[in-house]
């Protein structure tokens, strides 16, 4: 998990379903510190680009039972970085 800070207005608009740090609120600045659960934020170099879902279908190596798994990312190049070794993917 991160702590940002951010301003109150940023906070209600977009991240109102997270946490914040108790008492973190300034009244002079109009900033609150917020809690971000990992895969909140887009991580760097995604700035404008829109995550998509992309499905594939394999096979495990170990029992031969079919998988098929879904996995958000930018492209499915990204996608497919994230593949497990314990199966055979169809491409």
């Amino acid at each position: 998990m991160t702590e940002l800070r951010m301003t109150y207005r940023r906070y209600k608009q977009s991240y109102s379903d997270c946490q914040t740090v108790p008492y973190s609120y300034d009244s002079a600045t109009k900033t609150i510190t917020v809690i971000l659960p990992e895969g909140r934020m887009k991580k760097s170099g995604t700035r404008g680009q829109r995550y998509h879902y992309f499905w594939f279908n394999g096979i495990r190596k170990d029992t031969g039972k079919p998988v098929r798994v879904c996995i958000k990312a930018i492209s499915i190049s990204n996608a497919a970085k994230r593949l497990t070794d314990d199966c055979i993917w169809d491409k």
